[in-house]
């Protein structure tokens, strides 16, 4: 995108209630001014996952804001500390998919980014209202003006009170469930099932089409040269040279999103077996009680 037409947007994200929010844990000495590159990095945020969930296991983020490797490495161990959280201390399963951080960490300038990064923030304001200091980040927000304290209030309902983007896995440990109650979560779960198996689905074209361009960069590199490269010119080689190092390092690339695929695809198909496993149970749960009515 355009600098002239991501600016604002820039300019507007960093005023929204989102941002606002994650102000309050910013420390009143007045050593840190909040960017939106303090966000990228990911060492603040580590900073107020930390806060929010003191037991977790802690990684030295390194502040290395202008390398994508290491703004992609502190963002990916933020995402995995956030759906630990919601899984084990929260009992929810986030349905929505999970931020790109390798978008994040690539191509962060761009209005993708800003909503991948929304996202993020989103997740990290659920963990921080329902973990067992809730009320001191509570008490934060009624501190702010009433336009940012009624959208923060909105997304928190968006998220915690809506099974399409958080599961609540209490409910099926409840036997008080209306019989409706139980057919709506049912309705909801297969429509999650649809949407796993298409992003599984996505992410299997997507793998195939990396290992195709593997196998082209790879099958380039290793051929043998010309006979007639003798007769190239330095400028000739040194391009040549050049060529070979860029598909070195697109191969590279290439392999790291594989494995970052495959391990998406991994959880994508645990989650999935996970929901069928919990769709059976209450379709199961469904019968004995529509034959009790």
């Amino acid at each position: 995108m355009e600098s002239g037409v991501f600016l604002p947007c820039l300019d507007q994200f960093m005023l929204s209630p989102l941002v606002t929010w994650v102000r309050t844990f910013v420390p009143n000495d007045g050593g840190m001014h909040l960017d939106f590159s303090e966000l990228l990095d990911g060492v603040f945020l580590n900073d107020i996952m930390t806060q929010i969930n003191p037991s977790a296991a802690s990684q030295g983020t390194k502040k290395m804001s202008k390398d994508p490797s290491q703004r992609i490495q502190n963002l990916n161990f933020l995402v995995q500390q956030i759906k630990t959280f919601y899984l084990d201390n929260l009992r929810q399963l986030i349905m929505t998919p999970l931020p790109n951080v390798l978008l994040l960490g690539r191509t962060p300038y761009c209005e993708q980014s800003l909503d991948e990064m929304r996202k993020l923030l989103l997740l990290l304001l659920g963990c921080a209202v329902q973990c067992e200091k809730k009320e001191e980040y509570i008490e934060r927000i009624q501190t702010l003006d009433f336009e940012t304290k009624a959208a923060i209030a909105a997304h928190i309902q968006e998220l915690t009170h809506s099974q399409e983007n958080v599961l609540d896995l209490q409910w099926f440990e409840s036997s008080e469930l209306h019989p409706d109650e139980m057919e709506a979560v049912v309705r909801n779960m297969t429509t999650h099932l649809r949407h796993l198996l298409d992003q599984r689905d996505t992410h299997l074209e997507t793998i195939a089409e990396l290992m195709q361009e593997k196998e082209g960069v790879v099958s380039v590199l290793s051929s043998p040269s010309s006979p007639q490269c003798a007769s190239y010119s330095p400028t000739i080689q040194q391009q040549q040279v050049g060529t070979q190092q860029h598909l070195a390092v697109e191969l590279a690339d290439s392999k790291a999103k594989i494995r970052r695929l495959r391990q998406e695809l991994e959880e994508k198909s645990e989650q999935m077996l996970d929901c069928r496993h919990e769709l059976e149970n209450m379709e199961a749960e469904l019968k004995r009680i529509q034959q009790e009515v």
